[in-house]
């Protein structure tokens, strides 16, 4: 049976994937309770739906962990498998181009001055709208305050 967080967490991308107890896995994929058949989020090609499944993925157990870990060591540590390589973090910053350049203005906006980046400008933008789009997730959307 899942916990009380994974499950917010699922049904936070989409009603569907909140498992039923005796629903199987498929290969690490939730799966809808029909056909086992992955079944897309609600937002299928945004950062949420790929900090969702990273937080799946990192702690089988205890999802809720990435986002205390994430707050406490941040990409940076490496904790995101899938964002530590340059080749990583330029592919993901320009697969959400648009996304992380509407974060940024945002940011800028409410700096008023742009944001001073140090290092290499798609990997520091792509850890970043990762950090904040899983803490908006774990705050605003399933209220949990870590």
């Amino acid at each position: 049976k899942l916990g009380t967080f994974t499950s917010a967490l699922l049904g936070s991308i989409h009603p569907a994937l909140t498992p039923e107890p005796h629903q199987p896995e498929c290969a690490g994929i939730r799966c809808c309770p029909a056909a086992c058949e992955p079944v897309s989020p609600r937002e299928p090609n945004t950062i949420r739906a790929f900090v969702a499944q990273e937080a799946l993925e990192y702690h089988n157990d205890n999802p809720a962990q990435i986002f205390a870990d994430l707050q406490q060591c941040g990409c940076i540590s490496g904790m995101i498998s899938s964002l530590i390589y340059y080749t990583d973090t330029h592919a993901f910053f320009d697969h959400f181009h648009d996304e992380i350049e509407e974060l940024r203005e945002q940011y800028e906006d409410e700096l008023g001055e742009p944001l001073r980046i140090s290092g290499d400008l798609k990997n520091w933008l792509a850890w970043l709208a990762f950090e904040d789009v899983a803490y908006n997730m774990v705050n605003d959307d399933l209220g949990l305050g870590i």
